[in-house]
């Protein structure tokens, strides 16, 4: 598909195990989310993150990219933005999906544990969106399916850590259960799902960015 695809065409598929909370936390939160974004102190949390995942993903110029919980889209921009040919932009939230900006993307709404397209990608990335989901290594063994031999795939999670703790505590206070994850949590879960563990960064204050291989 090429960049030209019409933004009408939202693929729609079973969000029937998605979380009820998490989808209306974030639906409510939609219309100003990547606003908010953009000023202190998550502007800070964004540029540090940002920078570990562009660096752990690398040159995206003329890529096709599978985007798991990609939210009002402040990856999926900057994807676009350096180049990017194509971005796959999954969410369980429609007015998040709604916040895309306009380019070369095609909107999916779906549940990244079970959600199926039928091609398979070289690059693959999900930012915040692990901790959220029933099921984590189901996440991964889907991003396996749809990924080619070899294929980069690179997470940003909350860090096991003091602030990780506090950062779960915040969403508890919403009413959102969240997981918080480790190195071991990857060296023990990629294996299993067809995906080896390549680079973990810590970025502070308390994530963690990780890169994947897909094995052969």
């Amino acid at each position: 598909m090429n960049g030209l695809t019409d933004r009408n065409e939202l693929r729609r598929w079973d969000a029937s195990h998605a979380s009820a909370k998490v989808v209306e936390y974030f639906s409510q939160r939609a219309c100003d989310y990547q606003t908010k974004s953009l000023r202190f102190p998550w502007a800070w949390m964004r540029a540090a993150e940002l920078a570990a995942i562009r660096g752990l993903l690398g040159d995206v110029e003329g890529g096709e990219i599978l985007e798991l919980g990609a939210g009002a889209g402040f990856y999926t921009r900057d994807l676009v933005g350096r180049g990017a040919r194509h971005v796959w932009a999954v969410d369980m939230s429609d007015a998040m999906l709604a916040m895309l900006p306009s380019g070369p993307i095609t909107p999916v709404l779906g549940d990244a544990q079970t959600m199926r397209l039928s091609r398979r990608f070289k690059l693959l990335v999900s930012t915040g969106m692990l901790e959220f989901v029933r099921d984590a290594s189901a996440v991964l063994a889907n991003a396996a399916y749809h990924a080619e031999p070899g294929a980069c795939f690179v997470l940003l999670v909350p860090r096991t850590s003091v602030f990780g703790r506090l950062y779960r505590r915040f969403h508890r206070a919403h009413g959102l259960r969240i997981h918080l994850f480790d190195r071991n949590w990857f060296e023990t879960n990629a294996p299993r799902t067809g995906w080896l563990v390549r680079s973990v960064v810590r970025v502070p204050p308390f994530s963690l960015a990780v890169r994947l291989v897909r094995t052969e």
